[in-house]
């Protein structure tokens, strides 16, 4: 898939790569229903040092063209909104969370949490949220333009319990690179999105230094390992 005059990194391929440009203009060239989950974490809007720029100073995109864009590609979409956020996007059809144990800042709400929202879209099997999902942050890789990314763990509990092996996953502002990396270690197919030149690189050198699975484990037991 080659999406107009935007190119992959010299090792990506076109069913597993990383594209360097705007997500509202790339995902046009994406066909209806032509991928399995979708998967944003959006910038949240309120300051945040990335270390090259402030989320403030990123351009701003409509929370509904998250939801609008995501179910047009695919059948089910998770977005990570951030607390403050949350009521800035379309109703979901479910909404589930992730603990993190270490965090006890105070947020601008006026209180603590030490958990984060995560908004489904779609068409999602409600069984699967019967179990839970606690991982503290996003460290085990804070590039220098991403300071907060989401945890590996948290990425590989949602693509285990929403696909089968092969399905192609989608993510429209990438970062860091943790949902391709999340899909190439489950034995998925990824395509992604990233505004940022320097961050799209560090997220492709990310994705080449990680290990594809020794063996892809059928559905019945990845839903063990989750």
């Amino acid at each position: 898939m080659k999406l107009g005059p935007y190119e992959l990194g010299p090792n990506d391929t076109p069913e597993n790569g990383i594209y360097c440009g705007d997500a509202r203009e790339l995902a046009k060239a994406i066909p209806d229903e032509s991928v399995d989950f979708v998967f944003a974490d959006p910038p949240y809007w309120v300051g945040y040092d990335y270390g090259n720029r402030t989320d403030e100073q990123m351009e701003h995109i409509d929370p509904a063209w998250f939801v609008e864009e995501s179910l047009r590609i695919a059948r089910i979409a998770c977005v990570t909104p951030g607390i403050g956020n949350i009521w800035a996007y379309p109703q979901a059809k479910w909404v589930i969370s992730w603990v993190k144990p270490a965090s006890s800042g105070r947020s601008g709400l006026g209180g603590f949490n030490i958990w984060e929202p995560v908004l489904v879209y779609g068409n999602c099997e409600k069984r699967f949220w019967q179990d839970s999902i606690t991982a503290a942050g996003g460290r085990e890789f804070a590039g220098a333009f991403n300071k907060c990314p989401k945890p590996l763990k948290l990425l590989n509990w949602l693509i285990r319990g929403m696909t089968a092996n092969d399905s192609i996953i989608f993510d429209p502002v990438v970062g860091s690179g943790t949902t391709a990396v999340s899909a190439k270690q489950l034995g998925r197919n990824y395509l992604a999105f990233e505004i940022d030149p320097d961050t799209c690189e560090m997220a492709r050198e990310r994705v080449r230094n990680t290990q594809p699975p020794l063996f892809i484990p059928e559905p019945e037991q990845q839903l063990q390992m989750i």
